[in-house]
């Protein structure tokens, strides 16, 4: 291999998808800078994602929707289903978004997770105990789709205040979009196109009804503070909402599939998830570092100037991706990279962002992690894998589609 591999290429590659990790090694040992084909760059040892995260905002900058796009194959440019996502992530750049996004981060904060979660543990009972009898018969089940999707749909409709009824159309909505931004079917954008118009629509309305009769959840209070300022005009409003389904609802079913995954891979460990909180979140931690959500950012960062890192200058106005899963396995920051290790320190893993990116969901992405990992051990303890889990073809993050699991 050299270094005039496509990086790109390479971890679409269906052998990489499961362990990316060789070729991340060699990737931040032999080309830790590296150009893409796609014209944007990859970094990916510590000290420079770290320097990037950090100098978000001074050194470089989150780009508009029009430079989001340049990213892009000019056919998907123009489907609204693309373009609505590229404006909810460049929202970050309009003015008052840190006031809606203090909203959200104050709706989770330590209490009111703590406050979920008897909530949160009532609901994966009955989904756990209705897997019994069929793993009890020999059956194999799809953790993925039984356990992480539901839970999640449950959780995050609780949280931001959409009505059950709703949650299973409107996460089927997510995933198709996510989809429209990896394939090459023009029906399959269309459709995508469809149904995001449908929820922007639905999201809409859903302002609308807060406005008329506020209630105890995170719409309610997110319209409250943007109508301080912005009573006419709601582009804001409809970007945050948009925000929390794409990153919040997706990220947190990847992280608690990546953290059964871990139970399934480490039967040595699984003794840390006996109920001990402590040790419970070392579990958890170490799985976010050893094998977490983000393979690379799916928001570019902009240099505002020339920019030397590893012995490369990256030109004032290029687009930037950082590798967390590259830099969350450098050996010089973390001995032994490659080892699932619950006992090692892992505060400088970098896997929820950092300032105003850090994720304003992670205490509560982290406490459905441990929460389900303590109901499978306690339920399930001989639970194994069945069959390699199904990758999705999204390569920015680390997402099955399918986790199998029997009982031993």
């Amino acid at each position: 291999m050299t270094a005039a591999v496509d990086a790109l290429e390479e971890l679409a590659r269906p052998e990489h998808r499961g362990n990316p990790y060789p070729f991340l090694h060699w990737l931040r040992e032999n080309d830790p800078v590296h150009r893409t084909r796609a014209g944007f760059y990859l970094i990916s040892n510590y000290d420079d994602v770290f320097y990037t995260m950090q100098h978000t905002g001074t050194a470089f900058t989150v780009p508009e929707q029009d430079a989001m796009a340049a990213d892009l194959p000019p056919s998907k440019r123009d489907h609204p289903s693309i373009t609505k996502q590229l404006a909810a992530f460049a929202a970050k750049n309009m003015p008052h978004y840190t006031r809606l996004r203090s909203v959200m981060a104050r709706d989770m904060t330590a209490a009111r997770v703590r406050h979920l979660r008897p909530r949160i543990e009532e609901h994966l009972d009955r989904i756990l105990a209705g897997l019994g009898e069929r793993l009890a018969a020999g059956e194999v089940v799809d953790l993925h789709t039984e356990v992480s999707m539901p839970l999640t749909q449950f959780v995050f409709a609780e949280r931001v205040g959409v009505p059950a009824e709703d949650k299973t159309w409107i996460a089927d909505t997510i995933a198709l979009m996510m989809q429209a931004l990896v394939t090459s079917s023009e029906e399959v954008m269309l459709a995508a196109d469809e149904a995001s118009d449908q929820v922007e629509e639905y999201f809409r309305e859903r302002v609308a009804e807060r406005r008329q009769a506020p209630r105890d959840d995170m719409i309610s209070r997110l319209v409250k503070v943007h109508d301080s300022y912005a009573p006419d005009d709601d582009r804001l409003l409809i970007a945050i909402l948009w925000i929390m389904w794409m990153t919040g609802y997706e990220s947190t079913i990847a992280g608690i599939d990546r953290g059964m995954q871990s139970y399934l891979d480490h039967a040595e460990y699984r003794d840390w998830l006996d109920g001990d909180e402590p040790r419970v979140q070392s579990f958890v931690e170490e799985t976010l570092r050893h094998d977490g959500v983000v393979l690379y950012t799916p928001i570019p960062r902009i240099a505002l100037d020339d920019v030397d890192m590893s012995d490369t200058t990256i030109p004032a106005g290029s687009s930037v991706r950082m590798l967390l899963a590259s830099a969350n396995r450098d050996p010089q920051v973390f001995p032994d990279p490659d080892r699932f290790d619950p006992t090692r320190n892992t505060h400088r893993m970098l896997n929820m962002g950092y300032g105003m990116f850090h994720c304003s969901g992670a205490a509560l992405g982290r406490a459905e992690m441990a929460i389900t990992l303590t109901g499978l051990k306690s339920r399930f303890p001989t639970l194994t894998a069945a069959e390699t889990p199904t990758w999705s073809d999204i390569i920015e993050t680390r997402c099955v589609t399918r986790l199998p699991a029997r009982l031993a």
